[in-house]
């Protein structure tokens, strides 16, 4: 006896290239409910600086793995896909079609291709590499990362030190890297994903990115800031080093002008849009979308290929 693979659309691209938008309308019209695959979405009271679908948003679409842990919590891929995976099954289950849309390519691809051994936290050997990113900088970590597990630190980058310090972290106590353990995880049996992934001109997105910053000045992310600053979050917290908030602590300490720092968040973002263009050319097997070319109509005949529906 066969039993139907429950299928999954997914819509995955850099940040400011439209998805929301896009996912939203998509998932209004042929009644889905919207998985959101953001490492800065995770997080409350982060709405301003991360772009979350707004209150009215989320009332006509549901949204799931938006605002599941305080900024100062660790969350990590391992979490992402166990958490996703279960919600996917349960609400198709309840008859429901969903639809993954989101900027973390790690994540998803931690979801795609299954989970393997989970390895718990060890804040000492944590702490350790933090201490020696503030004394000899990012590239310190990463430089050690390279020796240990190459393949991880070709999907990687100095900047991300969270990330490169988990790594580390996987390696001291278990003596197996990264690459090492994901070599043992299979993908879900009964999940069958349609990649699809939003692409535009590189100028175009970088203008679009330079807006959307704009706006969030204007939606008040400086106030958010403050707030979260108010509330004890500092920059330890994982969710405050996020682009659009670690970059306000110089502010903070009277280092930059605040229309320095927002020029500087601008900057961030495009480079974090441009890793994210390279990560998913040659990570991520999917059909392009033309953000362009009024891809609505395009995107829901694939999708009701892909659902089969006529």
């Amino acid at each position: 006896m066969t039993t139907d693979k429950i299928r999954v659309p997914v819509l995955l691209g850099p940040t400011a290239a439209g998805k929301t938008d896009l996912a939203l309308t998509l998932a209004s019209d042929l009644d889905m409910e919207i998985v959101s695959c953001d490492s800065r979405q995770i997080y409350r009271r982060m709405d301003v600086g991360t772009a979350k679908p707004s209150a009215d948003q989320r009332r006509l679409v549901r949204h799931w793995m938006i605002d599941i842990v305080d900024p100062d919590a660790e969350f990590s891929c391992f979490q992402f896909s166990r958490d996703a995976a279960m919600i996917i099954r349960r609400r198709a289950e309840a008859g429901k079609r969903m639809l993954i849309c989101g900027g973390s390519g790690l994540y998803f691809k931690s979801l795609c291709n299954g989970l393997g051994p989970e390895v718990g936290a060890y804040p000492e050997i944590r702490e350790k590499y933090r201490e020696q990113a503030r004394r000899l900088g990012n590239q310190s970590v990463f430089d050690e990362l390279a020796r240990i597990d190459p393949p991880a630190a070709a999907g990687s980058h100095p900047s991300n030190i969270k990330r490169n310090i988990r790594a580390l972290e996987v390696y001291r106590a278990t003596g197996l890297t990264l690459s090492e353990l994901k070599k043992q995880a299979r993908p879900p049996v009964d999940i069958e994903f349609f990649i699809m992934v939003c692409v535009m001109p590189r100028q175009a997105l970088y203008q679009r990115i330079n807006r959307r910053v704009d706006i969030m000045v204007k939606n008040g992310l400086r106030e958010e800031f403050s707030r979260l600053r108010e509330k004890g979050y500092d920059g330890s917290s994982p969710g405050m080093q996020c682009v659009g908030y670690r970059e306000l602590f110089a502010v903070e300490n009277n280092e930059i002008d605040f229309a320095g720092a927002i020029e500087k968040i601008k900057q961030n973002t495009r480079n974090y849009a441009k890793r994210q263009i390279t990560w998913f050319r040659h990570q991520v097997k999917g059909g392009d979308v033309d953000m362009q070319r009024r891809p609505l109509e395009d995107v829901k005949k694939r999708i009701k290929g892909f659902y089969k529906i006529l």
